[in-house]
């Protein structure tokens, strides 16, 4: 019977909150597995031993298994989450699962989401051991989600999926934490081509035609600042000869005087669709530039090995830590923030300074200008300062090709002349200029 219902069938029994879009094709073409158990119990009573889960939290957790595995349509479509949520971020597939919730379950659906995460930790080990990946690479992975969340389950009763999304790297083991720092594969799709010259091996980037940006190269409208007097418009033109268009300046702005450049003498080295590793950012010390290079270095040799598939072009990132005006208010020469910027192609986006506020001033609305408070920190009170005279800063995005790992520390794409432009560019929507 399972294997003729169809999705809107599936999806009407369990009746789901916030189910996500776009799963009916996959669904149409998923195979059924024929595992009578959602999470094998051998796995849990583990979980149970290692963190010592008293009996009632043991029961609840069964109890809402079961609950699952005894409606046989509901059982049929979260093993097919399951599938799918294992291999989604390996295939950059941008479905947005989040916390669901199962209307047909009358108890325990509060531990669905929770559960649906769970029983995607032994079919995702399976996987990384059929490519013979060490286990030493992720069986602690899961753990971090897994060990706050079973807290809360004991203290608190709380079952909530903090940032589902996040977690889920972690209880599909797609997440490798090598060296310094984190690595996913991710899908480039952002709106500019990157060069490299043939011969001198210079890096360029073009900006797609079409995008509006502000006097000082940044996205016009982000943090709501606009500049109706000195915004541009990207230009692109294109024949068999030449490519003319605005160039990004690796300090993270777009230049308003297009760029030309000759075909036979640059080639395309990043284009849309193009796959590189997202770099995650954990918290602690060893910011530096050479457990940068180390980390990029063993996360391009394991992919190569274990993951030869996609093609890796090299690494992307956004963060609040790559705005480049964090380099007017920090002491360029002692700053690990400003030396590890100096070793990206930084670029705009148009996120604006919500994540600095929440990581220098603990709150995504926290406003130091009309809030001064008590600052401690020399970031605090730099940032703080610099807001003060009605600038703001911005999250801006990087990319490292893979070709430049070896010359992370050397300052492989900022020149001299860029940093000057910058200087001379940064905030000029404000003075007018």
């Amino acid at each position: 019977m399972l294997n003729v219902l169809s999705y809107n069938e599936c999806t009407a029994s369990c009746n789901f909150h916030d189910l996500p879009d776009g799963l009916e094709a996959k669904y149409n073409r998923y195979e059924p597995n024929r595992n009578p158990f959602l999470i094998p119990r051998e796995f849990l009573h583990e979980l149970f031993d290692l963190y010592q889960i008293p009996e009632h939290t043991q029961q609840w957790l069964i109890h809402g298994i079961e609950a699952i595995e005894q409606d046989a349509v509901l059982f049929h479509f979260t093993k097919f989450l399951v599938d799918d949520m294992c291999s989604a971020r390996n295939r950059c597939d941008e479905t947005h699962y989040t916390n669901m919730t199962p209307g047909c379950m009358k108890e325990y659906g509060e531990l669905y989401s929770f559960l649906l995460l769970l029983a995607c930790v032994n079919p995702s080990m399976q996987r990384l051991q059929e490519r013979s990946v060490p286990k030493a690479y992720y069986e602690q992975i899961p753990h971090q989600p897994l060990k706050v969340q079973l807290e809360k389950l004991v203290l608190h009763g709380d079952a909530k999926v903090h940032d589902f999304p996040w977690v889920m790297n972690f209880y599909t083991c797609s997440i490798f934490l090598l060296d310094r720092f984190y690595f996913i594969p991710y899908r480039f799709g952002d709106s500019f081509t990157m060069f490299r010259h043939v011969e001198t091996h210079e890096v360029i980037a073009l900006a797609h035609a079409g995008e509006e940006f502000r006097s000082d190269g940044q996205r016009n409208g982000i943090n709501d600042v606009y500049d109706p007097e000195g915004s541009f418009t990207t230009e692109w033109q294109e024949n068999d000869i030449f490519v003319i268009a605005n160039r990004i300046n690796p300090m993270g702005f777009v230049e308003r005087e297009p760029t030309p450049i000759l075909k036979a003498e640059w080639v395309p080295v990043l284009e849309q669709g193009d796959m590189l590793l997202a770099l995650h950012i954990p918290a602690g010390p060893g910011y530096t530039p050479d457990r940068l290079k180390n980390s990029m270095a063993m996360a391009i040799a394991f992919y190569d090995q274990y993951f030869p598939e996609l093609a890796i072009r090299g690494f992307w990132s956004a963060s609040w830590l790559y705005d480049t005006r964090l380099g007017l208010v920090l002491d360029n020469e002692s700053s690990n923030i400003v030396h590890i910027q100096r070793q990206f192609y930084n670029y705009p986006t148009m996120e604006g300074d919500g994540m600095l506020r929440y990581e220098v001033f603990g709150d995504w609305k926290a406003d130091p200008v009309l809030n001064p408070g008590e600052w401690t920190t020399s970031l605090q009170k730099a940032a703080a300062a610099y807001m003060k005279t009605g600038a703001r800063f911005n999250t801006l995005s990087m990319v490292v090709l893979s070709e430049e790992i070896e010359k992370i520390g050397l300052n492989p794409y900022i020149k001299a002349s860029d940093i000057e432009e910058f200087l001379q560019t940064v905030d000029s929507h404000i003075k007018g200029s």
